[in-house]
């Protein structure tokens, strides 16, 4: 009698001892430690008697790296366990889900045993929460998606429940009670998550998720509308992600929810408390015409958004102002000097440079005819310039340097109504006065004004000589609809 006790005292140990290994892989599983879940698995293997449960968390263990040596592994720990436990559920849905995911070019064999097993998953357990799981892998018509039963299942109990706590406790006893039902199992990993402090717009996103969807693409739509409109730079449209951000956060934490679901071992309660219970979660319903026209609505508003932004960005940048050439015969007291040396080299110079990039060059001197004397010149360029930037000012002031005149003061000056940009600076030639060169340049023109410097070191200098390169320029060049004055 006293061998029969040790002896019974003994296997109940080992049970123990095994049910503890089993959970403690399991726990390792569930909490994503792959590695150290596979390494108590195969120690509990090769220490203690071999269970269905054992084969199973090694081989989920090891399908879960998502690497193709390591879907090799699990299928052989697989068909080892199904060899000893050939009927096991839980060991045949598992393959059958590695089987249903294996690619067909890649492992056809491994494919083509997927139907076969989930077939055997359905005559041994139709209906049960495996053979759900299996026609999921399969892509079984009808069957709804894990992330949209998440969701429901997670939005229902939460709009039950008086508080946020309390719909996570709830969904966790029921779990406790039916640790075979994974559906529980996922409500009660999604709402212990999503009940932690700071995560409450995540919840909102859950339970009223029409109007979060609605909101992040619409805002997403105008920044990137906004870019163009305002003027930002094109950098400013990456600011578009910033709405969509909390949605792929709630997708990240939704399927880890997930993840550690499918992993997870609940122990039942001793006592559940009739105010945390709730009814059997329902049927989750097929989209309705509201979601497809949501849906319809979202993609047309990411894919409008972007192809209009990108058009209007792109029609702001080739576009660029129109201009005609047509300079006055007089400017003030002023005559227009025709075929002088001056005019004529820098127009035969202007040619040189501009041909076939301007549509019209331009060259004037201004002066009193009668004296022969000149007070200013203007020169330059029309045409397609929809990539200037102000930069290329700044080479004006280079190339005064590199004819070796001595190059004086140096300042950005007003536009004037035609707008781009405009800078002078003063120089000192060889044989002559000091002069003062304003260039000019805009997406549809560019040119300079040079005048005689009358001292430009103070300010009132720079702004008579700002303003006689402006109204040079309006004098010279009209814009699109504007129509050149009766030359005088």
């Amino acid at each position: 009698m006293e061998a029969e006790s040790e002896t019974a005292s003994n296997a109940k140990a080992d049970i123990a001892t095994d049910a503890a290994a089993v959970e403690d892989a399991e726990a390792l599983l569930h909490q994503g430690r792959l590695v150290e879940a596979r390494q108590a698995a195969q120690r509990a293997l090769d220490t203690g008697g071999p269970t269905a449960r054992l084969y199973t968390a090694l081989g989920r263990a090891h399908a879960a790296e998502g690497d193709d040596d390591h879907d090799d592994r699990a299928e052989a720990v697989y068909r080892a366990g199904l060899d000893a436990f050939p009927d096991d559920i839980d060991l045949l849905s598992a393959y059958a889900e590695l089987c249903l995911n294996a690619d067909y070019l890649e492992r056809p064999g491994r494919h083509r045993r997927g139907p076969e097993l989930a077939a055997r998953v359905r005559e041994l357990a139709p209906g049960s929460v495996q053979a759900l799981r299996v026609e999921r892998a399969a892509g079984g018509k009808g069957v709804p998606k894990p992330s949209r039963v998440q969701r429901h299942d997670a939005r229902l109990v939460l709009r039950l429940s008086p508080t946020p706590r309390t719909a996570a406790d709830r969904a966790r006893i029921q779990a406790g009670a039916r640790p075979e039902d994974e559906r529980l199992a996922v409500l009660a990993e999604t709402l212990d998550t999503l009940v932690r402090p700071g995560w409450g717009p995540l919840r909102l996103m859950v339970v009223h998720p029409l109007a979060s969807t609605l909101l992040s693409w619409a805002s997403y739509a105008a920044i990137l509308l906004a870019v163009p409109a305002l003027h930002l730079s094109a950098w400013a449209a990456c600011a578009a992600v910033l709405p969509l951000l909390p949605s792929a956060a709630l997708h990240l934490v939704l399927r880890r929810a997930r993840r550690r679901a499918r992993t997870h071992t609940s122990t039942a309660p001793t006592h559940t408390p009739q105010d945390l219970t709730f009814p059997v979660l329902p049927p989750v319903p097929a989209p309705t015409a509201r979601d497809r026209i949501t849906g319809a609505l979202v993609l047309a508003t990411a894919v409008g958004a972007a192809a209009g932004s990108v058009t209007w960005s792109q029609i702001q940048y080739r576009d660029y102002p129109r201009y005609t050439v047509a300079a006055p015969l007089s400017l003030g007291s002023l005559d227009r000097l025709e075929l002088t040396p001056a005019q004529q080299g820098m127009a035969d110079q202007l040619t040189a440079n501009f041909a076939g990039v301007a549509h019209e060059t331009f060259a004037y001197v201004y002066g009193n005819e009668e004296l022969g004397r000149t007070a200013f010149a203007v020169f330059g360029a029309t045409g397609d310039f929809h990539q200037m930037t102000p930069d290329l000012l700044d080479e004006l002031r280079d190339g005064l340097e590199a004819s070796d005149l001595t190059v004086g003061a140096e300042w950005n000056a007003d536009p004037g109504r035609y707008g781009g940009w405009m800078k002078c600076v003063t120089y000192k030639p060889a044989v002559s006065v000091p002069e003062v060169a304003c260039g000019w340049a805009d997406k549809g023109s560019m040119g300079i004004v040079i005048t005689a410097d009358r001292g430009s070191g103070g300010s009132a200098g720079r702004n008579s000589a700002a303003d006689a390169a402006r109204q040079a320029r309006e004098a010279v060049l009209h814009r699109g609809a504007e129509r050149p004055g009766p030359e005088v």
